[in-house]
């Protein structure tokens, strides 16, 4: 059991940069350098496993009492939506204040500032982190957005053409993609910070600071199965990492070992058709991933729709 609890995906180790998290605060200076995972995991499961499950995939026991379901932190979209300064004040002061679940109670009182920094390390590890995509982030903003729905009609037209061309037929739910635009900062911070979506803030974040995008998804591989994954993009639109998200790690090597052959595939303007390989399985994985990196690339479009409409008098476009 031990390998599945700390060892999430193969990538484990490189996640975690070997097994060293970085936090920020308000003063950096009194924060740890280094999160103990032992003593995380240790503190998740007295205190978090039953209602998160021992995965921590939102299945623990207790769940059946609730009437909300409690967060799956495998969840890559739910978890890097909160930085570590939101993350720690939910574990020490509970949910109420962070729009979370308000049966989500604190630990202020029965953890200490390292213990909870600590259990936050732990959490980190059982997700992929926005770090492993782009190891130099500083700072992130995340948006939730419609396909074929945001902006002018032209727009709207546009994106849904291009997919129609691209991959045919779209299911609806596939329409909502969750984007992460990551940025580099003037000066470096220890953990990537959440910029909120405020024009002031936004403003500050500069295009040629742009590193890339990162988007939480599903592939449906082999017999229909939906895979989660993570993928990012460079600005130019170019895969830069393919990652299967699975508990599992020996199933989540054997994904990744056809994932990461896409890895330098695809650019701005083109119409990539993905080939792997002639074999039947290659094809499976080339006609799926292109369908992923198709919806990637609209959602990309969409934040750099709004970013063109934010700072179209700054002279950046």
């Amino acid at each position: 059991m031990g390998k599945y609890l700390n060892n999430f995906l193969v990538a484990l180790s490189l996640m975690l940069t070997s097994s060293l998290f970085l936090f920020a605060s308000a003063d950096e200076s009194e924060l740890p350098m280094v999160g103990d995972i032992t003593n995380g995991t240790r503190l998740y499961r007295v205190h978090c496993s039953v209602c998160h499950g021992f995965f921590g995939k939102g299945d623990g026991p207790a769940k059946v009492t609730l009437k909300k379901s409690p967060a799956n932190l495998r969840d890559g979209s739910l978890m890097n939506a909160r930085d570590d300064s939101m993350l720690f004040s939910i574990i020490q002061t509970g949910c109420k204040r962070s729009g979370c679940s308000p049966a989500m109670p604190g630990f202020g009182n029965e953890l200490s500032s390292l213990d909870a920094w600590d259990l936050l390390a732990y959490l980190r590890s059982m997700h992929v982190p926005l770090t492993w995509f782009f190891p130099q982030v500083d700072q992130y903003v995340v948006k939730r957005y419609h396909i074929g729905h945001v902006g002018n009609e032209d727009f709207q037209d546009g994106q849904k053409e291009r997919l129609r061309k691209r991959i045919g037929k779209v299911k609806p739910e596939e329409l909502f993609q969750t984007v992460f635009t990551l940025f580099k900062a003037p000066t470096h911070h220890r953990s990537p910070e959440l910029v909120p979506q405020q024009p002031r803030r936004l403003a500050q974040l500069k295009k040629t600071n742009k590193l890339g995008y990162v988007i939480f998804t599903q592939l449906q591989g082999p017999r229909n199965r939906k895979v989660p994954i993570g993928i990012s993009l460079d600005v130019n639109f170019t895969i830069t990492k393919l990652v299967a998200t699975l508990v599992d790690p020996g199933i989540a090597g054997e994904y990744n070992k056809r994932l990461e052959k896409y890895v330098g595939m695809g650019k701005r303007g083109d119409d990539p058709r993905f080939k792997t390989g002639r074999d039947k399985m290659s094809k499976v994985f080339d006609k799926a991933v292109q369908r992923v990196y198709a919806l990637a690339v609209e959602g990309a479009n969409a934040f750099e729709l709004e970013e063109k409409d934010r700072s179209w008098a700054d002279g950046t476009f």
